[in-house]
């Protein structure tokens, strides 16, 4: 379901694409219907007649085999009906050329599949097994900044994130070493240190820390800072083991240097805990997890940081308990100043904005880009989530909207007058800057250092906004710049002309064919997201075509179901 309103944000992107490489590829749709007795069977009709044509038990086209389909089969694969769904809603099934049914039979189809998968996926007794998370980096940072009021460089502590998909938080790939366990430990020690600092001092970490003085009733006033402590630290799952435990290191602390340092000594055994780094869940025999191990969950993908008092509350009473419940404490949260991490953490590593840094772009084609452009441009996208999801905006604003948050350096890249200061200020973008694709953290990223392509925006597209990858290049391959020569004849060749004659090699074609016409599209841009260059080598400095992501939109047969990015964002904290 997750992928499904991630991918209606973009879906419809590729439909005027398609229609272009159509136009140059082959026919259009097959005036052909497909006709039964019952919507089921008329479905599983297109599939015979559009589809298993060639993924059927001898061609396998895809390793996907339809010969046969039925979508009221028992022994139907969700699975298969997800990456049907993906390719479908892509607009990349059938393939350009090939005979296609109308529109609004698609359109039946797809939404058949999905009904199926969903009625697969609510028979499942078992949700599967994931290993548990630890935290990262950026989460360490933000969970010690709300524990204790400390800021802290994560990078000195913690060995970097590995990276799955793009994101930095994925379960499956956070492996625990000993290795890593002793960086916790250390870090334990040096965070515990810093926070409490030197007795007298008055820091915000010591005055988040120490809620009480003591003067004669020590433990009274001990007791109520580590309650707090080991609350926030294990997010609501502390036990009277675990104040007992870190009481004894208050006691042998104190015993060596007196109550501050008891104190140090008992955070420290907080902060080495396994119930604070990693993210522990009790799980059902059912399968199911409970409202704290719920809360947690919510927190860290909707704050990237962890549960406050009122969520810990709300699991304790069990209202998290019904989608209902979940629904009104998710929008509570998403009010709150600290849903921002969605648009710093969670847009900005699903847009793969942690790319822009590695395009090093070639100041002497593009002496006006800078890295504090760079930065201006990160922080346009990052606005314009934030925005959205303070609005309760409709996703598909993200394709087709032209508010956007710019200041005098970026409107000077984008020709945009009038804008003054260093503020960022909410706009109206002219019709070439509809949406992320208009923008120019998206169109840097997607691009090489010396020229833009069209084969990085296109697969952009494929795999961030769809979630429908390309397959790799076949061995042996050469890239663009290698296959073909910058110019023919004595005269320069454009991009296009040089994607068009690097396609017209069969290993090649049968990607690029899809990967090309949204990449294509976006030619309209340079490099640095500025006007497109007239060659590979000659930077312009404005858009010489009128057509924009915007141009591109049809009616949203493929669009998603429910489009408010926050019922998005719902959505997505129960799968991440």
């Amino acid at each position: 379901m997750a992928f499904r309103v991630a991918s209606g944000v973009a879906c419809a992107l590729l439909m005027g694409a398609v229609v272009w490489a159509q136009q140059s590829s082959g026919p259009g749709p097959s005036p052909r219907s497909a006709v039964a007795a019952t919507p089921d069977a008329a479905h599983d009709t297109l599939i015979d007649v559009y589809c298993a044509t060639c993924h059927n038990r001898t061609a396998k086209s895809g390793d996907v085999t339809l010969e046969g389909f039925r979508i009221g089969s028992p022994l139907m694969s969700a699975e298969l009906l997800e990456k049907m769904i993906r390719k479908l809603r892509a607009g990349q099934m059938p393939p350009a050329g090939a005979e296609r049914p109308d529109a609004p039979a698609l359109a039946s189809l797809v939404d058949a599949l999905e009904q199926r998968a969903d009625a697969i996926g609510a028979r499942a007794n078992d949700p599967g097994w994931r290993p548990f998370q630890r935290l990262n980096r950026a989460e360490y940072a933000q969970v010690i900044r709300d524990l204790l009021a400390l800021d802290i460089d994560p990078s000195t502590i913690l060995p970097p994130d590995t990276v799955s998909g793009g994101f930095d938080n994925i379960a499956d790939i956070q492996t625990v070493s000993p290795t890593l366990i002793t960086t916790y430990l250390r870090g334990a020690a040096t965070v515990s240190r810093a926070a409490v600092g030197l007795p007298g001092t008055d820091t915000p970490s010591r005055r988040k820390i120490f809620l009480c003085t003591p003067a004669t009733a020590e433990d009274g006033c001990a007791a109520r800072i580590l309650q707090r402590l080991t609350r926030v630290a294990f997010r609501g799952t502390e036990t009277g083991e675990d104040l007992a435990d870190a009481r004894r290191f208050f006691e042998q602390g104190r015993t060596r240097g007196g109550f501050d340092e008891g104190i140090r000594l008992a955070l420290q055994s907080i902060l080495v805990s396994p119930k604070f780094f990693l993210r522990l869940e009790t799980v059902s025999p059912t399968g199911e997890i409970n409202d704290l191990a719920l809360a947690s969950r919510l927190s860290f993908f909707l704050w990237g940081t962890v549960p406050d008092d009122a969520l810990i509350a709300a699991a304790r009473e069990g209202a998290l308990h019904t989608p209902a419940q979940l629904a009104t404490e998710a929008r509570r949260m998403l009010a709150d100043r600290r849903a921002e991490s969605l648009s710093t953490r969670f847009a900005g590593q699903w847009l793969r904005l942690q790319d822009l840094g590695k395009n090093v772009v070639d100041p002497t084609l593009f002496p006006a880009f800078s890295p504090a452009l760079a930065a201006d441009m990160r922080r346009e996208t990052q606005l314009v989530v934030a925005d959205l999801i303070r609005r309760d905006g409709d996703v598909m604003e993200l394709v087709t909207g032209n508010r956007s948050f710019i200041n005098a350096r970026l409107a000077a890249h984008y020709g945009i007058p009038n804008i003054r200061g260093d503020e960022f200020r909410a706009v109206a973008m002219p019709e070439e800057r509809r949406g992320l694709l208009g923008q120019g953290s998206i169109l840097t990223l997607t691009s090489l250092s010396t020229r833009s392509s069209p084969v990085l925006r296109g697969k952009w597209v494929l795999d961030v906004l769809l979630g429908t990858p390309p397959p790799p290049p076949p061995p042996n391959v050469p890239a663009l710049d290698d296959s073909v020569q910058p110019s023919k004849n004595g005269a320069p060749l454009s991009t296009r002309q040089r994607v068009e004659a690097h396609r017209a090699n069969p290993s090649c074609s049968s990607c690029h064919r899809v990967i090309d016409p949204p990449g294509m599209t976006l030619e309209n841009f340079d490099a640095t997201g500025g006007g497109a260059p007239s060659t590979t080598a000659s930077p312009s400095t404005r858009p010489r075509s009128s057509t924009t992501a915007a141009a591109w939109m049809a009616p949203p047969a493929c669009a998603p179901r429910s489009s408010g990015i926050r019922t998005w964002c719902c959505v997505n904290s129960r799968s991440r």
